[in-house]
């Protein structure tokens, strides 16, 4: 056994004789040892390593026995918003989970979360939101039940166990920038399909409002390649196999990032993958609490009394419990405002048709009571409300400042979501990705369709209007 892996080493002419612990006084150690290295070639890197940088004091255990580490880093395109964002890393998530099982060379794939810059939606000025960890919203381990994930936090973390020569620094190997191809349908038809581009498209703004070209990570011009794409992620298996082709034999990790993940497509959108991704997809312990003592408070609304599905972990859902769950007693709206105004025009209703509806579902719902999520500026609340003057509206706002320095905004919009997805019905807004999540939630926590997949018409009377898709879950 290694009886010192954990010991600083100060001398490195001392390295072999201190890490082996008594190698000098025992020549059946020095069998063990020998065998041992040959098990593991990381360790002699890092031996190597460390004679070149005395400073780096261990062999972690964690690492040292990892052959061909490939860490997936990604980005989106910066104006794009949390939800998309979610969407992204569920193509993402299941690429990984299939290319790890079917090819051997990816076994030890890690699928590394890109830490969330503060995004268009999130108004709060005064508060630090940027470079924030996916543990802030989500509840990691859930997701690495699914498939092998690590927060940007943990990657940093477990990377510098190496003891790599470009510490502190983090080389990127190959950035891969993704670009759709000019002509998108030749001949008519959609096919999967990519190749390297010639030259980047906007190389001078390549990297502008990524985490990519910021510290620790550290990038050459030379390791950019540009990727025209269309198609499914299982593509990327083709892009990422060429490019392990031209880097280093060796088997120490490669870092590797794609640019505008975004274009990358569902394989299969809903399919059973899809849904097991999703419902890895669980908020954090933090958020929750926060919601169910809003639910509670407000609702008398518990999970028992609702008759609600939510065992401890994702993998205990069970369809049995499908179109059992009932909801708090109050009707739940997100009505988009904002952008969707000018850009959606012609599917956005006004805040009088909104209250006309609002009104129409409380009166077959025989309630009173109506949670609203929107974007809504202060002054359209304001004339909601005046619409509907013997109704009970309710929104979510913090308790107080350190609340919201802790949950911030990308928090408040979970927590609005989540309170949705407990309603006893639900209305959303045409073609929201908002909304879209909350159709998931629902659907994962078991309740009828016809309570859930419901869409803000453009007129009061519900004329010509337009419905947003459903989707039903797969097991």
């Amino acid at each position: 056994m290694f009886t010192s892996q954990y010991l600083p080493i100060q001398e490195p002419a001392d390295i072999v004789l201190t890490t082996i612990g008594g190698l000098r006084r025992n020549a059946n150690s020095a069998t063990i040892y020998k065998a041992r290295v040959a098990q593991c070639p990381n360790l002699i890197l890092w031996l190597q390593n460390l004679i070149k940088h005395p400073k780096l004091p261990f062999c972690d255990t964690e690492i040292r026995c990892k052959r061909n580490v490939i860490y997936l880093l990604y980005d989106v395109n910066p104006p794009e918003g949390f939800n998309l964002r979610r969407d992204v890393y569920i193509r993402l998530a299941v690429f990984v989970r299939n290319i790890q099982k079917e090819n051997e060379r990816f076994r030890n794939l890690r699928l590394v979360l890109p830490p969330w810059r503060r995004l268009y939606h999130w108004k709060s000025h005064h508060l630090q939101q940027d470079h924030l960890p996916w543990s802030d919203f989500f509840d990691i381990e859930s997701l690495r039940r699914f498939v092998a994930v690590l927060d940007f936090p943990e990657f940093v973390r477990e990377i510098s166990l190496y003891g790599l020569e470009s510490k502190p620094f983090i080389t990127i190997h190959k950035l891969l920038q993704l670009q759709h191809f000019k002509d998108m349908f030749e001949s008519g038809v959609f096919t999967d399909k990519w190749e390297f581009a010639a030259e980047c498209q906007g190389n001078d703004k390549l990297l502008q409002g990524s985490y990519l070209k910021e510290l620790p990570l550290f990038l050459k011009p030379l390791h950019v390649r540009c990727v025209h794409y269309q198609g499914g992620a299982s593509l990327l298996g083709s892009v990422l196999q060429m490019v392990l082709d031209e880097l280093d034999v060796d088997e120490t990790p490669k870092v590797i990032a794609i640019l505008n993940a975004e274009i990358v497509l569902h394989d299969r959108w809903a399919d059973r993958q899809f849904w097991q991704a999703r419902r890895s997809m669980r908020f954090s312990y933090k958020l929750n609490e926060v919601v169910n003592q809003f639910r509670l408070q407000h609702f008398n609304s518990t999970d028992s009394t609702d008759s609600v599905q939510r065992p401890p972990m994702w993998e205990y859902e069970h369809p049995s419990h499908n179109d059992q769950s009932i909801g708090g007693p109050y009707l739940a709206v997100h009505l988009r405002r904002a952008d969707f105004l000018y850009g959606r025009e012609s599917t956005t209703p006004t805040l009088k048709s909104a209250a006309l509806q609002i009104k129409y579902y409380l009166q077959q719902l025989n309630l009173n009571t109506v949670f609203l999520a929107t974007d809504a500026t202060a002054f359209e609340i304001k004339n909601l409300k005046s619409y509907l003057s013997r109704t009970r509206v309710l929104r979510f706002t913090v308790d107080s400042i350190a609340q919201k320095a802790s949950i911030k905004d990308g928090g408040i919009a979970i927590i609005d979501q989540l309170v949705c997805s407990y309603a006893r019905f639900f209305v959303g807004t045409y073609e929201s990705t908002f909304t879209y999540r909350i159709y998931e939630e629902r659907e994962i926590l078991g309740f009828l369709r016809h309570t859930t997949f419901n869409t803000f018409c453009k007129k009061s009377t519900m004329e010509d209007c337009l419905k947003n898709s459903m989707w039903p879950i797969v097991y």
